[in-house]
């Protein structure tokens, strides 16, 4: 793939010269922009310096989004920094203002072709190309049109991988109750509330090979070591992996359905295993609206001593994700889930019904800077008897976390994230409060 974006930025390159001198044909018009702002942000795309252009036009989103020049620089330089999510959103506002700014609709274009959107992109191109532009802007269409139609399999096909580190401090890293006795039993340190310094190290590949332009397989493969160092009893390796199959449907949306395996080792012994198959389907109403229905199935097979948990599992989900185009960019997910865990042993106490909501949100400050935030809540009504107790244990849990994470280039991200967590159940014992504290560095890397 990297051929091909070397190649492609020599045909934008070339094409770039007609795109300016239409934006200084047009700055005259500007009004209540400051005019040697958008000046030098153009100097300096035009030398390359696309780090410098957005450092200067970022601060300005809020004042000048909607100001079809601004937006138009300002989409240049977040589409040549790596940023072409953000770029569409900038040439939207300038399409808006005017439809039939072929420099703006063909970059566009080229923010799709960037996103692996190519469906999108071609459809953008196909306009452009409809305006009789310039011959210099039909060359660089016809080389980008001639890019989407020969990509093969092998360019789409390859590897991922990416590595996170993390430290942190979880205040109940058992979930268990704060209580020093129940029914009469004086409890064990690790039947109770421990605190605990985390080190986290989480790494991972994936693999993706097409079986055509719009459908892939894909391949994922994970191991997550969590070390709780000042409760190792409860210290976790988890080891999993997915394979699918993808399909899309032009702008329309996709599908697709995946098996997953996972196993999980606490205190260095075997703990639980689990496999499931997953299906989802996402349907894009706009470019800013999307629906995602989702179907699980499958177990949780534990340890031998602890045969009594293991359950059959089934949960449907339906979410929709909404992206503000205006100036604050923000984003919301709400999803609703329903599920149940049929026990498999027929005297266990662990099957139940749950039902559960969540709101996510997401405002990135700058193209580097953004806030996140997520409350959500799971109402569990189980099917047997704890404790040869004639009352049938019923949960509430809610969840808050909020944080920020900063975009240090296009390979490392560091993220902060404070959450609660709070169960609350008819048996005393299964009451907890658990807070945590996380500071994490992640990058992302081709082989």
């Amino acid at each position: 793939m990297v051929p091909l974006v070397s190649k492609m930025k020599g045909y934008y390159l070339r094409y770039l010269k007609y795109a300016l001198l239409f934006l200084s044909l047009q700055s005259g018009l500007a009004y209540g922009v400051d005019e040697s702002l958008l000046l030098a942000a153009q100097n300096m795309l035009a030398k390359g310096q696309s780090v410098e252009a957005l450092d200067l036009l970022d601060p300005h989103e809020e004042e000048y989004a909607g100001d079809k020049e601004y937006d138009y620089l300002y989409g240049l330089a977040l589409l040549d920094t790596g940023e072409p999510a953000g770029a569409v959103f900038a040439f939207q506002r300038v399409l808006a203002i005017e439809p039939n700014f072929a420099g703006a609709r063909l970059e566009l274009g080229r923010s799709y072709f960037d996103m692996g959107q190519m469906q999108r992109a071609q459809r953008e191109f196909v306009i452009v190309q409809s305006q009789s532009p310039p011959k210099g802007v039909i060359d660089v269409i016809d080389k980008y049109m001639a890019a989407i139609e020969s990509r093969n399999l092998q360019n789409r096909q390859g590897w991922k991988g990416f590595l996170q580190l993390g430290f942190g401090d979880d205040s109940n890293v058992n979930s268990a109750t704060s209580a020093e006795n129940f029914l009469g039993f004086d409890l064990t340190d690790e039947s109770r509330e421990t605190s605990s310094s985390v080190l986290s190290t989480l790494g991972g590949v994936s693999y993706d090979l097409p079986f055509n332009f719009d459908s892939k397989f894909f391949f994922k493969a994970s191991v997550n070591h969590r070390a709780n160092n000042d409760a190792s009893f409860t210290s976790t390796i988890n080891y999993d992996l997915l394979a699918g199959y993808n399909k899309s449907f032009s702008t329309l949306g996709d599908i697709s359905v995946a098996m997953q395996f996972y196993t999980a080792d606490v205190d260095g012994d075997f703990n639980n295993k689990g496999l499931n198959i997953t299906s989802q389907l996402n349907i894009n109403f706009s470019p800013t609206n999307q629906m995602g229905l989702f179907l699980r199935g499958g177990n949780v097979d534990y340890d031998t001593a602890f045969d009594i948990k293991d359950i059959d599992q089934a949960i449907a989900g339906l979410s929709w994700a909404h992206v503000f185009s205006g100036q604050s960019r923000v984003s919301v997910v709400l999803a609703a889930i329903l599920g149940q865990d049929s026990a498999v042993e027929d005297d266990s106490p662990y099957g139940r019904d749950y039902t559960g909501i969540r709101l996510s949100a997401s405002y990135p400050v700058t193209h580097r800077l953004n806030f996140f935030a997520s409350v959500g809540g799971t109402d569990s009504d189980y099917e047997g008897s704890f404790f040869e107790s004639d009352e049938i244990r019923t949960d509430s849990l809610t969840d808050f976390s909020f944080g920020s994470s900063w975009r240090v280039n296009k390979t490392w991200l560091l993220k902060g994230l404070i959450g609660q967590t709070t169960n609350t159940s008819n048996i005393e014992i299964f009451d907890y409060d658990r807070s945590i504290i996380m500071l994490t560095a992640r990058s992302e890397f081709l082989p």
